[in-house]
């Protein structure tokens, strides 16, 4: 099979031809639909030749939907699992790998979102930039309705969610707990930012939603999918003067000095910072001002099993649409490099 793949040194994604995988007792192999595109991504090959954050080569893709084709021994002997895994179904792919054992200090108090144990899917073990991928039985939920034709479950749409959306409704739900009635400053309004917009207002009953960001068509995107106000990072403060806002959490999707300061100093008294982006290797953060204001600061990092299920029924009904433009998986390496320079507003899924 044609697989995309890191190969340590280079900057670029490498068309291979691999075998098509053979599953392990607990993983299936799944036929992949569609497979996502994300910054991830480029900051693994870009970091690529100086601090690699994968040692080995691999087929990258951490954002999959797919058909099951074939059950490990193990799963094939457990009546439960091969129900909920049966040939034909359905899935989506999640890129945390949980290794879900009783002794784990992060899967047994509910992290299995930051579970190390093992290297991720798609940034670190055998991805969904191919034709087939063979992936653990913790790391696959079954898409609601079981239908690949559906047009609001589509592959592209699944595929994309088990990060661009799974990300932001974690981090606003388990995270932040975003309560219904707040207010929410989203810093941030490309791909992950217009599916948050989504979460807070449409699924989770904020009260108002804020957008920002430096591109003005991703001001319009925010618009579009339901914020109430989005406007440039210097016309913030002037905006929820005039407009009485008190913002009870700020969400920063780039996770770049400017970004930080902008949350720490928007952000109400006793309120919450959430911080999701990796735009830079480290900021500052002022101890007295968060001493003084009460401020909590929080991270979050992709999302489990669960709260992909959650995301894939709140697609399923309606409250979620998630932005989406196919490309064939031969057109990968220059989507890498669209998305490098700036020009996908939202996101791409690649179809074998």
């Amino acid at each position: 099979m044609v697989a995309y793949r890191f190969i340590p040194g280079n900057k670029q994604p490498q068309r291979e031809v691999v075998p098509v995988p053979t599953p392990n007792p607990n993983e299936v192999l799944v036929k992949v639909l569609a497979a996502g595109v994300c910054h991830s991504d480029l900051h693994l090959l870009d970091w690529s030749d100086t601090r690699p954050f994968a040692p080995q080569a691999h087929t990258l893709g951490h954002e999959g939907a797919g058909i099951v084709v074939q059950l490990g021994s193990a799963l094939a002997a457990d009546p439960s699992s091969a129900r909920r895994l049966a040939a034909g179904t359905y899935v989506a792919v999640l890129t945390t790998n949980p290794c879900e054992q009783p002794d784990c200090d992060a899967c047994s108090r509910g992290y299995e979102n930051v579970c190390w144990t093992w290297p991720m899917v798609g940034l670190g073990i055998d991805g969904c930039w191919a034709e087939y991928v063979a992936a653990s039985a913790s790391t696959v939920v079954p898409v609601p309705g079981n239908n690949p034709k559906d047009p609001r479950l589509s592959p592209g749409v699944v595929a994309v969610a088990t990060d661009a959306v799974l990300t932001p409704w974690h981090a606003l739900t388990r995270a932040a707990g975003l309560r219904k009635g707040q207010t929410v400053l989203i810093l941030g309004c490309g791909g992950l930012g217009s599916n948050a917009i989504q979460i807070a207002k449409h699924a989770l009953g904020a009260a108002v939603v804020v957008g920002s960001d430096v591109r003005l068509k991703s001001l319009e995107l925010a618009r579009s999918v339901g914020a109430d106000y989005a406007v440039l990072p210097g016309e913030l403060r002037a905006l929820l003067a005039e407009k009485k806002l008190t913002v009870d959490v700020v969400m920063d999707l780039v996770g770049k000095q400017p970004t930080v300061d902008a949350a720490m100093e928007l952000v109400r008294i006793g309120g919450t910072v959430l911080l999701v982006g990796l735009g830079a290797d480290a900021v500052g953060i002022s101890p007295l001002a968060t001493t003084t204001r009460q401020l909590t600061v929080k991270g979050s990092f992709g999302g489990n099993c669960q709260s992909l299920a959650e995301c894939l029924q709140m697609i399923a009904e309606g409250k979620i649409k998630p932005e989406v433009e196919g490309r064939p998986l031969y057109e990968c390496v220059d989507v890498v490099q669209a998305l490098a320079e700036g020009k996908i507003r939202s996101r791409v899924a690649l179809i074998p």
